[in-house]
């Protein structure tokens, strides 16, 4: 891109779609790779031969490719010393997680061969299938559309090979659990299993067929065009087993599964004293349900119908009375969805744990990594509500990185450094994220806390106190009519949410009522999953969903700073899925958000080399003879004269 003629959002534009008529997805800009989704198979792109043309190539002897990313990293990382990340960016639909496959495929395929190192290699290639199967999920724009994002990293010894990982998992959507929009599914795994158990499983789960399940059944979709749920799950079967999950806790894990099909058709109706029972119609999911959690009827039904309330103060007075105080049938419902949810998005949580001691990570601070994020991208929905807000404002965080580290620091650096500079003018979007994260004065995460805080604290008071706060920010407005909404200008556009269910969302509380019904099991797995029914009532007050992302996500951004950065911009070319249909205001608005152009021009007004003194000079230091074999003056001299070397 860098060597348009002319540089300008459109020549940008048409350069996308010339290339992509002719099947080339992949474009620089400079060391920015972009990546348009074909939504089709293209001919030996990705061909072994392929593969191993790029080994060892520099990154301009060859058509553009992620396999010369992959090698970039590689190659950088066992020459420089320095670990290395890539950040795929891009909105649903647009490529991410194939672009994330590729690159640890590549990794795998030019790295060692040893015995341990061909274990950890096979971990990593079949922690995808088995991560996507209870992660990914069918929606409107995507087929399989990963619905929570993971941070991999991959450890290397000195000789370059593999020797362990982790995976790190942000923000699984646990909402899509207990509902989906019409025409999306629930998560793969459900429609794997009920494909492809075998009839003896069938038995055992007392398994029907997907249409049963009120939690399959209220979008109306129960199968994707070209994917077979059944050899799915014979795939999720074998990668289960590379991983090392014994054959009881597999049975473990999909009776699981099965128990939360079963609860969501469990129903309530209130009596004549609006206190809520089971609708005897339903009292066969809510024996099924008890027998696949392996603990009894009478405590399942308590659990969903009992509120237990805890009145005095504990260690202040000896007079604490627990007592068990009936809910009506909209409690009970809610008591229900929160907990199908939680035994879903725990069980998640410890797959990942799996995959995680199968790569075993070597705590070793010396050993070198590179790092694959991939997280899902801009959401803008007909409603959008917390989930939405959350996944947006890691974007603003991710683009924030994207700016300090292409645009604003190496424009600081020619200041800096007395070079010759004309400034070019980009939008810093961390104005966006102190709206939504900043502690003072309070961003829209804090607000949400303080009311949380709130005894009464509901949805209506926290737009309230937005409304307040934020009347005369440039990147906030409110809705005009008595709405329950709110807008944010995002860096990717502006988006509506609807605050309903943002205070419950954000608490994000499991009663312990739901948590002792996991006490009580035969189970070896579910109590896995609850370790707080170990900890006698944890006396610390919960943190709120809102605080473990900002925490969660400063983690990562920390992790990332402390590596070289690279990145792979995915576009979304149309949003029909379909191939060789290129939408151009779709594609137009994405080259804008994602700031192509203010990329192009920072890249071709710049040097082409950019490198800290230390490593050019320890690199070229034998072509002089006053540095080479001996080196008497003093390093740091030299170093404090040349912060950084430049040149084409």
């Amino acid at each position: 891109m860098v060597m348009l003629s002319k540089i300008a959002n459109d020549t940008i534009l048409d350069n996308l779609k010339k290339r992509y008529g002719a099947d080339v997805i992949y474009t620089y800009i400079g060391n920015v790779l972009i990546s348009v989704n074909p939504f089709k198979q293209i001919k030996n792109l990705y061909s072994e031969r392929n593969l191993l043309e790029y080994r060892g190539k520099f990154r301009y002897e060859l058509a553009p490719h992620v396999y010369a990313v992959a090698d970039d990293m590689y190659r950088n990382m066992y020459a420089e010393g320095q670990s290395q990340c890539v950040i795929i960016s891009g909105e649903s639909g647009a490529g991410k997680t194939e672009a994330a496959k590729l690159i640890m495929q590549y990794i795998a395929a030019v790295s060692g061969k040893g015995v341990d190192v061909s274990r950890v290699k096979d971990v990593i290639l079949e922690s995808n299938p088995l991560l996507e199967a209870f992660g990914n999920a069918k929606t409107l724009r995507n087929n399989n559309s990963s619905r929570f994002g993971k941070y991999m990293e991959v450890q290397f010894d000195g000789k370059g090979d593999p020797i362990g990982g982790r995976v790190t998992n942000y923000l699984l959507e646990k909402s899509r659990v207990v509902y989906q929009t019409k025409g999306e599914r629930n998560f793969h795994i459900f429609y794997q299993l009920l494909s492809g158990a075998s009839a003896q499983m069938k038995n055992e789960l007392r398994l029907e067929s997907p249409d049963k399940y009120q939690y399959l059944a209220s979008s109306g979709c129960y199968s994707v065009d070209g994917v077979d749920d059944n050899q799915e799950f014979q795939d999720v079967l074998k990668a289960m087993k590379v991983i090392g999950v014994t054959d009881h806790e597999q049975k473990e894990v999909f009776r699981l599964v099965a128990a939360v099909l079963n609860l969501g058709n469990v129903g309530f109706k209130n009596n004549n004293k609006d206190e809520a029972q089971i609708d005897q119609a339903t009292r066969k999911p809510l024996e099924t349900f008890a027998f696949l959690m392996q603990t009894d009827v009478q405590s399942c039904e308590k659990a969903l119908c009992y509120r237990t309330i805890s009145t005095g103060t504990q260690g202040r007075s000896a007079r604490v009375s627990t007592y068990a105080c009936p809910q009506n049938a909209e409690g009970a419902y809610y008591s229900r969805d929160a907990l199908a949810k939680a035994l879903y998005s725990r069980l998640f949580d410890w797959i990942v744990s799996k995959v995680n001691v199968a790569l075993g990570y070597k705590g070793n601070s010396q050993s070198l990594m590179i790092g694959i994020l991939d997280i899902y991208g801009f959401e803008i929905f007909e409603k959008n509500g917390f989930e939405q807000m959350v996944i947006n404002y890691v974007n603003e965080r991710l683009q924030q990185i994207f700016i300090e580290l292409t645009l604003k620091t190496e424009q600081e650096e020619y200041f800096s450094e007395g070079i010759q500079w004309e400034q070019i003018d980009y939008f810093n979007n961390k104005i966006c994220c102190d709206l939504i994260d900043a502690k003072k004065p309070a961003g829209i995460l804090t607000q949400l806390d303080d009311v949380c805080n709130f005894p009464k604290g509901d949805d209506e008071k926290f737009l309230q106190k937005m409304n307040e706060a934020f009347s005369g920010h440039a990147h906030y407005a409110s809705s005009q009519q008595a709405s329950r909404n709110f807008t944010i200008k995002h860096y990717a556009g502006d988006v509506e949410y609807c605050t309903e269910g943002f205070v419950d969302k954000n608490k994000d509380l499991l009663f312990n009522d739901l948590v002792e019904l996991a006490a009580c099991t035969q189970s070896t797995l579910i109590p896995q999953l609850f370790p707080e029914i170990n900890s006698a009532k944890d006396k610390k007050k919960p943190t709120t969903a809102g605080f473990k992302i900002k925490e969660s996500i400063g983690a990562l951004v920390t992790a990332l700073s402390a590596c070289t950065p690279h990145y792979i911009r995915c576009i979304k070319p149309n949003g029909n899925k379909r191939a060789n249909d290129f939408d151009t205001s779709l594609v137009m608005h994405q080259v804008k958000y994602l700031g192509l152009l203010e990329n192009v021009r920072i890249r071709r007004a710049g040097y082409a080399y950019r490198q800290t003194y230390d490593k050019f000079f320890y690199r070229y230091r034998v072509v002089c003879k006053e540095t080479w074999p001996k080196w008497t003056g003093g390093f740091e001299a030299g170093l404090r004269g040349h912060p950084q070397v430049h040149g084409h």
